[in-house]
């Protein structure tokens, strides 16, 4: 007798495509949580709050078994705190080369001089 040994390769599933084996769900994606609450903190408040949003939602969606609205609001967690370190690392280097040149006071004076005008004063 011989026997016919086939060893049939197992696929891995792709980022949107989860594929359930017995009762084992896939890897919760990563919820960016601590970053986006440094990046809120930190770096850009509007962009930090937006994260936020997003890396709550991926354990909500996770638990309630929706894996793949778990991992797109991971990817935006992602995204968006990386959009605010960004931003974040921008306004820093604009704030120090302006110290340094000694022109920080003259140009916050005048932003001051020209912010006086709103449309309450017409």
């Amino acid at each position: 007798m011989t026997e016919n040994n086939h060893i049939t390769p197992i696929s891995q599933p792709s980022d949107f495509q989860y594929s359930m084996q017995g009762d084992i769900p896939p890897l919760k994606p990563n919820t960016w949580l601590w970053q986006s609450i440094v990046i809120t903190l930190c770096c850009s408040p509007l962009f930090g709050i937006i994260a936020l949003v997003n890396a709550v939602q991926v354990n909500s969606a996770y638990f309630a078994g929706d894996y793949e609205k778990a991992n797109r609001a991971s990817k935006r967690a992602k995204l968006w705190s990386l959009v605010g370190l960004i931003t974040g690392i921008i306004y820093y280097v604009v704030v120090i080369a302006l110290m340094v040149t000694g022109n920080l006071p003259a140009e916050m004076q005048r932003i001051v001089e020209e912010s006086q005008h709103s449309i309450y004063n017409y």
